[in-house]
């Protein structure tokens, strides 16, 4: 017989999620056991294993969960908005936002991809790619004259400067989230010379 789920399921799933990231952040995946991440958490390694039948597959739910929501947020952020510039605008802020509240998640997705297998790391590629098409179909309606290549480069550009704050940007700095993303969005469609100060 199945042993029904528990009330707190997908709670205490999330949090096991949010605990290994911690960890694969701070000491690398090949750095971090199963042991170490239900110390972590103060639970036991069976209850551990209950949720997750292996480190592969932790990681690939963090990563494909936290992929997924980056592609589903940029979708929706450029659905708020009809002016391109505006779309563009909104799709930077919310992809800051998340990058500032989800920092272990993204260090992980950057450092320890590799350690899943090929057609896993596909899957999460495959998400990264949908939001880079959110801005490329942006700049389709904002300079139409582009060639295809030109507007990856520059969608590539653009995450560049968004997706590296993580190495340096502070939620409590001087500067907020949201007027690091104006800051991104009007330098990417103005150019240093007409931007505001």
């Amino acid at each position: 017989m199945v042993r029904p789920r528990a009330d707190n399921y997908d709670e205490r799933r999330q949090s096991i999620l949010d605990g290994a990231a911690e960890m694969f952040a701070q000491h690398g995946y090949d750095g971090t056991s199963i042991a170490t991440i239900a110390r972590h958490l103060g639970v036991s390694n069976a209850l551990l294993y209950h949720y997750y039948q292996s480190k592969e597959a932790l990681l690939f739910d963090i990563l494909n969960l936290h992929c997924q929501l980056l592609a589903d947020t940029a979708v929706s952020a450029a659905k708020t908005e009809t002016v391109p510039e505006k779309q563009l605008q909104a799709v930077v802020r919310a992809l800051m936002r998340l990058y500032a509240t989800s920092r272990e998640k993204h260090v992980v997705l950057f450092n320890n991809l590799h350690c899943l297998s090929l057609p896993q790391q596909k899957q999460i590629k495959d998400l990264e790619k949908k939001v880079v098409q959110v801005i490329k179909d942006l700049l389709a309606k904002l300079q139409p004259h582009l060639k295809p290549t030109a507007r990856s480069a520059m969608a590539m550009y653009l995450m560049g400067a968004i997706n590296w704050t993580y190495t340096w940007f502070q939620s409590r700095g001087a500067v907020s989230e949201k007027e690091f993303a104006d800051l991104a969005t009007s330098l990417f469609l103005n150019g240093i010379n007409n931007s505001p100060a």
